[in-house]
């Protein structure tokens, strides 16, 4: 499997596997459930791919969920996906009570020709409709960024919208074929950026990004 990047949603031929029998266990229940898992990075020399996913204690859903780390053969991904898009996730019930803020957004993004895709705690809530939100969840994005202009651009965008909001917005530019950036570290003055991808993580110049 090629072209994979980090957040990347992948399904699976055969249960992944994990450090402890318990999370092998978790790993094996999510698989069966048809659920699926997100890429983080290569493992074990690039010979496989690092995943994670987030459950929840039904015995205990006032509980934090646990995040939980996998890994895979690539050869036993069978289809992938990017992270759902902001649309989907105001769809959910636990949308409703910030369903202003997620129609602003949304709205915004629209006009503003950006297709802002969702990760972390709102994709889990949406995917599965179990609580992984709380009334001080962040909203992680994802956005596409063509090079660094269109980076900034984006990072603004999302300084000024995020103001009018009754959440916080957090998140990654993604550059093709590069990484990720954490958008607010786009708008700081420093000369280096930490660029993340499924390769590495490293500190790069910014002219890096310009392309």
């Amino acid at each position: 499997m090629t072209g994979l990047r980090r957040h990347t949603l992948v399904w699976l031929s055969q249960a992944p596997g994990a450090e402890t029998a318990e999370d092998r266990t978790r790993a094996a229940i999510w698989h069966t459930a048809g659920r699926p898992f997100v890429v983080t990075r290569r493992r074990n020399d690039g010979n496989e791919i690092g995943l994670g996913f987030c459950t929840t204690d039904p015995a205990h859903p006032e509980l934090r969920p646990r995040r939980v780390a996998a890994l895979t053969d690539p050869a036993h991904i069978v289809r992938h996906a990017r992270p759902p898009r902001l649309e989907e996730i105001a769809r959910c019930p636990a949308a409703t009570a910030k369903a202003d803020s997620f129609s602003h957004l949304i709205s915004a993004a629209a006009q503003a020709g950006h297709d802002l895709r969702v990760y972390g705690s709102w994709m889990w809530q949406a995917l599965t409709g179990e609580r992984h939100v709380h009334e001080a969840s962040d909203l992680d994005v994802v956005i596409e960024a063509a090079d660094l202009d269109a980076a900034l651009r984006t990072a603004a965008f999302l300084a000024h919208e995020e103001q009018e909001l009754a959440f916080r917005i957090d998140g990654e530019l993604s550059f093709p074929d590069l990484g990720e950036v954490q958008w607010r570290e786009l708008l700081q003055p420093q000369d280096e950026v930490l660029l993340k991808s499924i390769e590495s993580m490293q500190l790069v110049s910014r002219t890096r990004l310009a392309r």
